[in-house]
């Protein structure tokens, strides 16, 4: 739909301009610096204790700043417009509602450190942990037998090379037999749940991953992620009965603007499912940087405004390398939670 008043306008025009400016950028990216890479630069004599972080982009954000500045002052221009909730009347965002998402990756910037996901949720005070990307083993588990909740990957999408010896639903069948071991696993997550589909999600893949979950036992359950964007284009009517919980992801951090119309087609799509908000600290839609503490606050008042509706049940914080690649991100998450 094309923009009705100025300020919206506005708005078109200058996402055209960081798309612009964003495509030049990768043409020229230089090797071996890889999308989802970008960090805010170091401070002075700052030495790097994680030896088994991936490579980072320090360029990119300068490079990229003016462009994505005029794209933030003009959604913070339309979020100052838009109706807000009283924070006091809302309820909080508690431990035991917050999950921090990650695990062992080269990519994005990320670690192949086991504790990278240990480190990211005590951060952020999380009392629950979505482990992806690395193998699901007896070692992990134990490492993120701490957590009161625990979410483990079983789908091969974004796994780290060899971290998925077996098929998706053998995978997730052995996820079913760890949980009676390890009582805070409680759910089985797919991510990019829609990857690999154009129109219409088959149901024979997300049927075995459902079964394999089950298989041992019933109790977990199976979330998948979906973003604000596919929505619209994906028709989800046939893997409805495999998914127990969406986990919900706005990836253009423009698409905030509509976050009504966004909860109110997921559960359209999703008709009787509990919802989990993704939060994503790195923007990797528009800029490929850190998200603007203004952006974050606002998606974190308006989970609680659907907490209080009955509709959110907590959110889930993308996450453990962020913390590094955007500390002013990270800390305006972690202060609002510690300041509700």
């Amino acid at each position: 739909m094309f923009a009705k008043d100025p300020l919206h306008l506005k708005l078109d025009i200058a996402l055209e301009k960081l798309l612009a400016k964003r495509k030049e950028l990768i043409a020229n990216l230089p090797k071996g610096v890889a999308y989802g890479a970008p960090a805010a630069r170091r401070p002075e004599g700052y030495v790097e204790e994680d030896k088994e972080l991936g490579v980072l982009n320090f360029e990119w954000a300068d490079q990229i700043r003016k462009e994505n500045d005029e794209c933030n002052e003009v959604l913070h221009e339309i979020l100052d417009t838009l109706p807000r909730c009283d924070r006091n009347t809302l309820p909080k965002l508690t431990p035991d509602k917050v999950w921090v998402w990650g695990g062992p990756t080269p990519q994005w910037g990320g670690s192949m450190a086991d504790d990278t996901l240990v480190r990211g949720a005590d951060y952020f005070n999380a009392e629950n942990v979505a482990y992806v990307y690395g193998p699901t083993n007896d070692k992990m588990m134990q490492m993120h037998s701490k957590y009161k909740r625990m979410l483990c990957q079983v789908n091969a999408n974004c796994r780290t090379a060899g971290a998925l010896y077996h098929s998706e639903e053998e995978n997730a069948a052995l996820l079913s037999e760890l949980s009676l071991q390890y009582p805070n696993i409680v759910g089985a997550m797919c991510d990019d749940y829609c990857t690999g589909t154009n129109r219409i999600l088959l149901p024979e893949r997300y049927e075995k991953i459902y079964r394999g979950t089950k298989k041992v036992n019933k109790d977990l359950k199976v979330y998948g992620v979906v973003y604000a964007h596919e929505l619209n284009v994906r028709n989800f009517q046939l893997v409805q009965d495999y998914v127990d919980v969406v986990n919900f992801w706005i990836w253009n951090k423009d698409e905030i603007l509509d976050y009504d119309e966004h909860i109110a087609r997921c559960q359209e799509n999703f008709p009787g499912k509990p919802i989990i908000q993704g939060i994503f600290i790195h923007e990797y839609g528009r800029a490929d940087v850190g998200n603007p503490p203004a952006i974050l606050e606002y998606q974190l008042d308006k989970a609680r405004e659907y907490m209080a509706k009955g509709v959110v049940e907590g959110i889930i914080i993308l996450g453990d390398r962020e913390i590094k690649k955007w500390p002013e991100s990270a800390s305006a998450v972690k202060n609002y939670l510690l300041n509700q």
